[in-house]
């Protein structure tokens, strides 16, 4: 196992101003977006269901007035070269502060924790694996669409989170490490001062604890997090660690950035083909999209 070295990070823990009322998220809204997402097919890299989804992705960001940003890129995993790409829809102010809200867009390509070894083999549906994560920000979008936040945000989209293999750690995440691969240096205009990540969030059965490698490495960030479940009335967000887990801010922290991960792995559908819309909440979707909201629009980070 991988030893991890502190990184405190360094803000002050106050809720910031306001920047007006950003809007109630609409968890309808976001799950029928879940919905269309299963519709192309398990969005594994390299299928047409994986591009047909991008394009759409890529269209919604344009439609709510993102300057969209593509990063593509081949990866090798375990000897198979993948074309991945990320997505990153930017808004707000193009100077000061940014914040990044990430999910991952891709499926798995293999069901390897079905109990019906039959069909490990086919790839995961991915509706609250990628799909809940996806739905959150393009809700958050929304939300930025109609009203400019006072910093600006980014949500990224990365690609190839979920092709690594058990005991290989390394091979997950290769969206998220190209993407901290292409950031700005250290105190250079355009790197966010913080990230977060949404994983596996829209579960009908929804508790969100604190993980691990968050609560070590970007302790206050996590303090933020549990300040927004405050400020948004949520019930499903608690304290303690639960998990630690290899994920998509890993990257980031490893990069500098200030990352937080928040993830219900008390899933038991991950990895199987029991992956599917009927395991997903319209009012979990709407809790997580809340509290996202309150992160760009009311945290001490949404200060410019």
């Amino acid at each position: 196992m991988r030893s991890w070295k502190l990184v405190p990070l360094l803000l002050p823990l106050v809720l910031g101003a306001s920047c007006g009322e950003p809007g109630e998220p609409d968890g309808a809204r976001a799950l029928e977006r879940v919905r269309t997402q299963l519709a192309f097919g398990p969005r594994v890299p390299g299928t047409e269901a994986h591009a047909a989804f991008r394009r759409w992705l890529v269209a919604e960001l344009e439609r709510l007035g993102a300057a969209v940003e593509r990063q593509a890129f081949r990866d090798t995993v375990a000897d198979t070269a993948w074309e991945l790409e990320n997505v990153i829809g930017r808004f707000g102010p193009a100077t000061g502060r940014r914040i990044a809200l990430l999910a991952h867009y891709d499926s798995r390509p293999w069901c390897d924790e079905d109990p019906d070894p039959a069909k490990r083999s086919q790839p995961v549906p991915g509706a609250n694996d990628g799909g809940s994560g996806v739905a959150v920000l393009l809700e958050v979008a929304e939300l930025l669409h109609a009203r400019t936040p006072a910093v600006g945000v980014d949500l990224v989209f990365v690609d190839g989170e979920d092709l690594g293999r058990h005991g290989s750690p390394d091979e997950y995440c290769r969206g998220s490490r190209h993407y901290a691969r292409q950031l700005p240096p250290t105190g250079a205009p355009g790197r966010p001062a913080a990230a977060f990540v949404f994983d596996m969030v829209g579960d009908r059965d929804l508790g969100i604890w604190d993980e691990g490698n968050s609560a070590a490495r970007a302790t206050n960030l996590v303090e933020l997090i549990h300040e927004a479940a405050r400020a948004t009335r949520s019930a499903h967000v608690h304290r303690g660690v639960r998990h630690t887990v290899v994920d998509d801010h890993l990257p980031l922290l490893e990069a500098g950035v200030p990352a937080v991960d928040l993830i219900d792995f008390d899933y038991p559908p991950w990895h199987t083909t029991a992956d599917t819309l009927g395991n997903v909440s319209a009012e979990s979707l709407a809790e997580i999209s809340r509290i996202a909201a309150w992160i760009v629009y009311k945290s001490v980070l949404a200060k410019p």
